[in-house]
């Protein structure tokens, strides 16, 4: 599945774990995603997202594609509240698969593809001033404690965003 680690807000890392995906995982993944768009508005926040793609190899195809059509649903949203993003990425060979994934979804902000936490760390600094240690996620934690309170309020509008942005399962 994928897991997210919001601890360190604005930074939102997240990666998938060893043990694939499946369509509730997929479903859990897009609540998590849209959870943390909502503390972004009500927070009047922008996050930095981190992708770890290193682990590909365990998701399928399917769900690469599912991914990038549902980001192409919420564009908007994702214009609206994320700042950057980095993209994990130590294997060369699954490269292609961003391809893919970009060629139905494109950029919506400044992106770059980095080998290691440093690197990220680095165009965080050139693209947004920032400073960040990044190498706080090199231990892979699934941690989204401080979107638990927008539980109660996700599941009121829950219905309204899926019409909004046009997302069925």
């Amino acid at each position: 599945m994928i897991c997210f680690n919001t601890k360190y807000w604005p930074l939102v890392y997240f990666y998938i774990d060893d043990k694939g995906m499946n369509e509730n995982d997929f479903e859990e993944y897009k609540t998590t995603y849209l959870k943390i768009l909502l503390k972004c508005k009500k927070e009047k926040t922008k996050i930095i997202l981190i992708s770890d793609l290193n682990n590909q190899n365990k998701l399928e195809m399917k769900y690469v594609m599912k991914q990038a059509y549902f980001n192409l649903k919420i564009e908007k949203f994702n214009k609206q509240y994320v700042k950057i993003v980095c993209i994990l990425l130590t294997n060369s060979n699954l490269k292609k698969i961003l391809n893919m994934y970009f060629s139905i979804c494109r950029p919506y902000c400044p992106y770059k593809i980095c080998t290691d936490y440093n690197i990220i760390n680095e165009f965080i600094k050139e693209t947004l001033n920032e400073i960040h240690d990044t190498n706080i996620f090199s231990n892979l934690i699934h941690d989204i404690s401080n979107l638990e309170i927008y539980n109660d309020e996700y599941k009121k509008i829950k219905n309204n965003l899926k019409e909004e942005i046009n997302i069925s399962k």
